[in-house]
């Protein structure tokens, strides 16, 4: 149960992420999903960081620890990845309003 509720996290690679930026993408695009997406998953771990912090301080478990720098790690991958895309989409942009 307690991995289902962790995959189920908004943070883009897990599945939870997935299914937040497939319902935003039906609603808004795929540009603004990824956007979207992206600060939910820097909001999310951020939010866990605090929580996770006072949990440590009364449970002393390096686990909580192990798993905050996971998260961290697929946030920054995420935020590489989607500075790539947004530059993309901005030279995609450019592109269409030279030709226009």
């Amino acid at each position: 149960m307690l991995l289902a509720i962790f995959n189920l996290l908004p943070i883009y690679p897990l599945d939870g992420g997935r299914i937040l930026q497939e319902i935003i993408h039906i609603k808004k695009g795929k540009e603004e999903s990824y956007k979207i997406t992206n600060l939910v998953s820097k909001i999310t771990v951020i939010i866990l960081t605090i929580i996770e912090s006072i949990v440590i301080l009364y449970i002393h478990n390096i686990a909580f620890i192990i798993i905050l720098i996971y998260l961290w790690f697929l946030v920054i991958k995420n935020e590489k990845q989607y500075s790539i895309k947004k530059k993309i989409y901005e030279q995609i942009k450019v592109n269409t309003n030279s030709n226009n």
